[in-house]
């Protein structure tokens, strides 16, 4: 008599899946990866491109349209530079957004912090040029950037008060 003992295979819980269904769900998710690619890219989601830069979370809108001189005439583009001024939260610049120049005009920009803020640096095509309330460009000739951003002014800590054993001796 031979003392041997059987071993119960184990049973399978689940059917493996076939390769059919396996290519059907990869080929669904592929379909669904590029509609979400679609539908961002061509809604400018997706878009990084100067006038796309965010100010107040409010996009800039940098439309390209014919600008019309005093005499109603189209004045032709390559008059024309572009002065992108963008603005951190915090506070606010006149004019914001993407300003149209004449070649050898000048732009003024003034910018204005909102209350408990103040000015942090302001940067002229990347170049930093300190904490202004203003500036003017001048014999504008190309493109120019510029991007004011603002600080939360610290609040004031507390001085602390003497107390009665602190307070100087008057007979002294």
């Amino acid at each position: 008599m031979s003392n041997t003992v059987k071993t119960k295979k184990p049973k399978k819980l689940h059917k493996p899946m076939s390769m059919k269904f396996k290519v059907s769900i990869t080929v669904a998710v592929l379909v669904i990866a590029v509609i979400v690619a679609v539908l961002s890219f061509g809604s400018g989601a997706m878009t990084f491109k100067p006038g796309a830069v965010q100010s107040h979370d409010d996009p800039v809108d940098v439309t390209e349209s014919p600008v019309i001189g005093e005499d109603g005439a189209a004045i032709p583009q390559e008059n024309r530079h572009t002065v992108l001024v963008s603005v951190g939260n915090g506070g606010s610049a006149n004019p914001e957004g993407s300003v149209s120049v004449e070649d050898n005009g000048a732009i003024t920009i003034g910018f204005t912090p909102d209350e408990g803020y103040e000015i942090k640096t302001v940067t002229v095509d990347g170049q930093d040029i300190g904490q202004k309330t203003s500036y003017t460009l001048s014999n504008i000739r190309e493109d120019h950037t510029i991007m004011v951003t603002f600080d939360k002014i610290p609040e004031p800590s507390p001085s602390p008060e003497p107390t009665d054993g602190m307070l100087p001796d008057p007979a002294n």
